[in-house]
């Protein structure tokens, strides 16, 4: 959850006023349900739904609506205001509650969510509840987990729904996040571990009712009805079935996690937080290692480790992969990007090539290229920058790219035509040339690389004061997104006082954060962004598709980036040389995002004219 800040003033501000004095009562009881995927919850949801005491909900996003709520307030500065503001506040959450259970019968709700285990909110959730919130939570050795979602999805690329699918990462942030809350305040959670649910329900559900306080009730766990918490899996994660639930409570599956998930399951060991004495994690492979060190800033370690692979296991592409981020450090850019591109066979980087009957384009040959943008909206928006050189070369460029980049990339230089993804294979073409590989056939090194605007920056009326566009999170969905976002309440708590005009460039996901003193505008297609992004000054930005956009233009921007950055700024210092005009502000300490925003504040501090001269 964003709106940190927020929840942190609505439980522990100055004016937190506890539970005395509150006017308004809930008219249920209110209680909570959390865990790792894939654990029984959905399971346990439906045996609770039996009893007419109780109603369990679906994932619901009420921990979502509440914390909106709180950060709206929290940006006005009434929290600080006085106490009666506070009051109001608690009120006001105590009527989304209500509201959002008003058609159901029962007088104890279970909320069922994510996001709850996070200490802030059960430090506000206490205020609101007017108790320590009570959490059920349902447990289980991750790699089950994850040999279950394998289960269900069977994906196709084992290596490639294991390091870039958004379940995989779900399942991760989720057991981070229950952790973080159990270690903060364990008195808060009854802990369901799912093997025990499913070996003993009848002490399992004692043990909830006494945690609850729940009167006692025969449940049928050969009868269940798991109608009442279908959910449109489908829809919402891209496959079916994820929260089906059997009539007859059973363990539904007995083959080992190691035989599913084979090489990466040690990838998903992590110990049980919630045992006293957790079970023995297995040996973790160099790999892990390595990446574990890389990811923390320990880049000697990492190299040590990436070269005693290459020794052990040449044909571990993977791990030529990593080498090829340490190589690209270093300023080899040839070999850093042929290592990198091994990573293709196990699905890590960029995407397969096309299905054409052409070869690859060897650097050298004329005729119609077909240059494949693959990756994100930002890495397509980077590797469009290539068009031009390959047309140098006496070929004609057509451009493949995902549908909502058409209209950016048609009058990029040396590019003849744009076409979707899904259409290329219909367009002539002589050869094909990866995006993300670009580089290897044109023979580039460091000194080759340029990073003038290459995308067409409109006209636009500027005000008198300077406009600087903000922009805190890509998104979550991808690979590696958790290790790029900062908490955005750094970024609007560094720039708040700068004499600026502040704009809005956060598209869809985290958009509701934005504070009122950040102007929101149009953001419906990508030429909007691109007219907004022209207008500003300065954006200032995470690892983002805006940032490649804005610096793409000509734009001054200062991207936020972790100690672990994306490939593109693997080297050393503050400049990059694929776009001139990018300022790096890195994380230096693994977890410390203060660093960089304190730079980026000094910095704007150090300008002695924020205002245009008229």
């Amino acid at each position: 959850m964003g709106g940190c800040k927020g929840w942190r003033e609505f439980s522990t501000g100055v004016y937190a006023v506890g539970w005395q004095g509150i006017s308004i009562t809930m008219k249920k009881q209110l209680h909570f349900m959390s865990g790792v995927p894939r654990s029984g919850s959905t399971v346990l949801a439906a045996i609770l739904n039996q009893n007419k005491q109780t109603h369990v909900s679906t994932t619901s996003g009420l921990v979502f609506a509440i914390d909106g709520m709180v950060n709206t307030w929290s940006s006005t500065g009434l929290l600080r205001a006085d106490e009666k503001n506070h009051k109001i506040l608690v009120d006001s959450v105590r009527g989304t509650i209500d509201a959002f259970y008003k058609e159901f019968d029962a007088p104890v709700v279970i909320d069922k969510g994510r996001g709850w285990p996070i200490p802030q909110v059960i430090q506000a959730m206490t205020e609101v509840v007017g108790a320590k919130p009570k959490i059920i939570a349902t447990v289980r050795s991750i790699p089950d987990c994850m040999a279950s979602f394998v289960r269900v999805a069977k994906p196709d690329n084992l290596d490639n729904f294991i390091y870039s699918g958004e379940l995989s990462e779900h399942l991760k942030a989720a057991y981070i996040s229950l952790q973080v809350g159990y270690e903060y305040d364990p008195e808060c959670f009854c802990i369901v571990e799912y093997e025990d649910l499913i070996a003993d329900p009848k002490s399992q559900l004692e043990r909830i009712h006494a945690f609850l306080g729940l009167e006692d009730f025969d449940y049928d766990f050969e009868a269940i009805d798991g109608k009442s918490v279908e959910e449109d899996d489908e829809e919402i994660h891209g496959y079916a079935g994820m929260h089906d639930v059997q009539p007859v409570l059973a363990k539904q599956h007995s083959e080992n996690p190691r035989d599913v998930l084979k090489h990466h399951y040690s990838t998903f060991c992590q110990p049980e937080f919630w045992l006293e004495n957790p079970r023995t994690t297995p040996e973790l492979h160099d790999l892990d290692l390595q990446l574990t060190a890389s990811r923390m800033g320990n880049f000697a370690e990492g190299w040590q480790l990436a070269q005693k692979i290459e020794k052990d296991e040449p044909n571990n592409h993977r791990a030529a992969f990593n080498r090829g981020w340490y190589v690209l450090c270093q300023g080899k850019i040839q070999e850093g990007y042929q290592l990198m591109d091994r990573g293709r066979i196990v699905g890590v980087f960029g995407n397969s090539p096309p299905n054409s009957p052409t070869p690859p384009w060897d650097g050298k040959s004329k005729g119609v290229v077909l240059l494949n943008l693959e990756g994100g909206l930002g890495d397509q928006i980077h590797q469009v920058r290539y068009a031009k050189h390959i047309a140098a070369r006496g070929c004609k460029v057509i451009v493949a790219c995902t549908g909502a980049l058409v209209t950016l990339f048609t009058d990029v230089e040396g590019v003849s035509a744009v076409v979707q993804h899904d259409c290329c294979q219909g367009v002539y073409h002589d050869f094909y040339v990866q995006g993300m590989s670009a580089v290897v056939p044109l023979g580039f090194e460091l000194e080759d690389l340029t990073g003038e605007p290459y995308i067409t920056k409109p006209k636009t009326i500027k005000g008198f004061r300077k406009r600087i566009g903000l922009r805190w999170q890509g998104q979550m969905a991808f690979e590696d997104e958790h290790q790029k976002k900062f908490p955005y309440q750094l970024m609007f708590n560094a720039l708040k006082d700068i004499d600026a005009d502040f704009i809005s460039l956060q598209r869809d996901e985290g958009a509701e954060a934005c504070p009122r003193w950040v102007k929101q505008v149009p953001l419906d297609s990508w030429e909007d962004t691109r007219q907004a992004t022209a207008s500003c000054d300065l954006v200032i930005s995470s690892c983002t598709s805006v940032s490649h956009l804005a610096a793409a233009m000509g734009v001054e921007t200062w991207t936020v980036i972790p100690v672990m950055p994306y490939f593109l700024y693997a080297q050393e210092g503050d400049t990059c040389p694929y776009y001139d005009t990018m300022k790096l502000f890195r994380q230096e300490i693994f977890g410390d995002w203060e660093a960089p925003f304190n730079k980026i504040k000094d910095r704007l501090s150090e300008k002695k004219a924020l205002r245009r001269v008229k």
